[in-house]
């Protein structure tokens, strides 16, 4: 159903209240990933798939507008996902045991670094298979 809408004015205030907002974002990526439980112990996982889900808390401006979903997501396409995804991340992630907790960690490092001022990551959560995840809380 198609309706016609010419007669819409634009309103006369455009935020409803100051106030912030978390912004939800689910992304997932595929690696081979090698984890070790001892120095001798270790597993490989190939083709692994990870799920992220990213929390951004945003103030809401004067348009009523939070963040653009789109510079959360360039923010993951441009410094999180080209060491991540179809990458043996034991070569490209720093020099860690890379474990979910150590890869949530760095993604967090990532996005903190990347977000314009005035807008946080407020949690991070991490599922390494449909039944497990790594949260992090900014609170934490």
């Amino acid at each position: 159903m198609t309706k016609e809408m010419n007669h819409l004015n634009p309103p006369s205030q455009f935020q409803y209240r100051e106030r912030n907002v978390i912004l939800n974002l689910k992304y997932d990526f595929i690696c081979d990933n090698r984890i070790y439980f001892t120095p001798t112990v270790h597993k490989d996982l190939l083709e692994h798939a990870y799920e992220l889900a990213v929390h951004v808390q945003s103030p809401v401006n004067e348009m009523g507008l939070a963040l653009d979903f789109n510079e959360v997501d360039a923010i993951f396409n441009q410094h999180v996902k080209p060491y991540l995804h179809q990458q043996l991340i034991n070569e490209t992630l720093p020099e860690m045991n890379t474990t979910a907790e150590n890869i949530a960690m760095w993604i967090w490092d990532q996005f903190e670094a990347h977000l314009p001022d005035g807008n946080t990551l407020n949690q991070l959560e991490l599922w390494e298979t449909k039944d497990h995840s790594v949260i992090l809380r900014k609170e934490d």
